[in-house]
This record gives C-alpha cells, structure tokens and sequence, in this order.
C-alpha cells in the first residue's frame, strides 16, 4: 500500500465504486448516521482491486480477507453498528478516511510515521508484514541482512514501506546496493530475479510462499525478517472512542476463536495472522 501495499506488487487499481454488500457489511455510504431503531452507520474505506485482500469479484461482488474480517466483526457489533464499504483504489481509501467520508479503513495498512501522525491504528493486527530478502539461490547466496547485498541490485515496489526501509538503510550505508524502483506484476518480479536483473526483493513470507506455489519459482527467504511488520485497521486521528473500542474488542474476539486464522486460510492459503 502506498506508502504500503498488502502485495510488493502494485496492484492494478482502478477508480472507486459503489457496491451493495449483503450480510451486516450493506450498501455503501459517506458518513456516520443513525437508523430509526438507533443502529449507527459506519462507512469502512477499503479496496476494489486488492486481491487477495479487498476487491471486487467476477459477478462485481466485494470480497476478500480484509472485507470478510470487518462482515465478522460486523456480525459481532449488529446491534451497535451497520457498516458499509466504500471501495476505491489505495491512496484514495486513506483521503476518504481523512476527510471523515470513511470512519475506519480496512486495505492492509502496515505501521509508519506518516499513517501514525494523521491516523489512529487498531490494536489487533490482522496480517503478518515481517520482511524478509527473497532471492532465487540458483543465482547465488540466499542473502541474510542488507549488509549482505552489498553491490547488488536489490527490487522494491515504488512508495512501499520495503522501499522506505531500504532508503533509510542507505541513508546511513550509501552506495551499499542498488535500490531498482518499479511497479512489477508478480510474474515480473519473479522473471526479474530469476533472470538476474535484479538479485533480490524485499517481500513478506506471503509473497515467498505465493512466488513459489504459483509461480514455481524455487526462490528463498533470509532467515529471519530484517524488518518486522503488521497490518491493522485504521481509524481517523479523532474518532470515537467507543467505536474504536467496540472494534478493537470485536477484532480480539475473532481473533481469539480462530475466525481470522480460518478467514486467512481460506482467502490467503496460509494461516499468517501475527502472534
């Protein structure tokens, strides 16, 4: 997402729509209102093109994992809440946060220090982001920390939080390797390492596992993550306190049963809920 994306990929993100959902998760809308029977409506910023995440299906359905984890959380605050998706592309669900068109955002927002200064984030993560250095070992080492790239090219997805990472490693280490910026499909990644163009990426174990299971690619990971990471919901800066509350509860609850373990198994192949 930009500056994280919920793939290193970026995705092909397409303008916002309108969309009637079924189930507790409805029609979308533009504002916190209240029902005659004092049910509250609350709009939720997410994805139209972020598969696996949030996106709209082949019958023009909204779905995927971050919009299945807010339809439990939904059934869990029925009698409080009726939430509604507004679907856009990434840069455009955080402006609809902002501007208190959305009261929450759902697309895979990992923690940094812009989101956190105009933001409030949840306190249940709902995916594992760890970073790990993917490289293909037919070409050579499977490298373990960034001091190991020294004088190679290394691919990160424009305005991510892989490429921000990497840049603030360089600040301090320049010239320690070269940062290739671009926005590649998965398939381009995986052709670009394997063909040597580039030696390595920064991605999560979701991308590893979905180069190798997809795409059959063989490559491997460090290790261990050289940045550890989560994504969570988002809130406005100001937001209600017993909204964000009833959420955050909401979201433990589901997470507590295995309702997010089960929702990440069906819509992401694994289980890569954070600890």
């Amino acid at each position: 997402m930009k500056t994280h994306k919920p793939r290193i990929t970026l995705l092909a993100l397409a303008a916002a729509t309108a969309l009637l959902v079924a189930g507790p998760l409805a029609a979308c809308g533009s504002s916190s209102s209240s029902n005659d029977d004092g049910v509250k409506t609350i709009t939720v910023a997410t994805g139209n093109d972020g598969n696996p995440f949030c996106y709209m299906d082949t019958n023009g359905k909204l779905t995927g994992y971050d919009v299945a984890i807010m339809n439990a959380v939904g059934d869990k605050l029925k009698q409080y809440y009726k939430f509604t998706f507004m679907p856009s592309d990434f840069p455009t669900s955080l402006t609809n946060l902002a501007s208190g068109k959305a009261q929450i955002a759902a697309y895979e927002y990992e923690v940094n220090d812009q989101r956190k200064a105009k933001f409030t984030y949840g306190t249940v993560g709902t995916t594992k982001w760890d970073t790990l250095i993917i490289s293909d070992p037919k070409n050579g080492p499977v490298y373990q920390s960034f001091d190991e790239l020294k004088g190679k090219k290394v691919y990160a997805t424009t305005a991510t939080n892989q490429a921000a990472m990497a840049e603030t490693y360089l600040k301090s280490h320049p010239d320690a390797f070269k940062l290739v910026y671009g926005t590649y499909t998965n398939e381009q990644t995986v052709q670009a390492i394997a063909s040597g163009a580039v030696d390595a990426t920064l991605a999560p174990q979701y991308n590893l596992d979905l180069f190798n299971s997809q795409l059959k690619a063989g490559f491997k990971g460090s290790d261990g993550p050289v940045h550890k990471s989560a994504a969570y919901l988002l809130f406005q800066k100001n937001a209600d306190k017993t909204l964000m509350d009833r959420v955050n509860k909401a979201m433990q609850e589901i997470k507590d049963d295995g309702t997010m373990k089960k929702l990440s198994v069906q819509y992401l192949g694994a289980d890569y809920v954070p600890e």
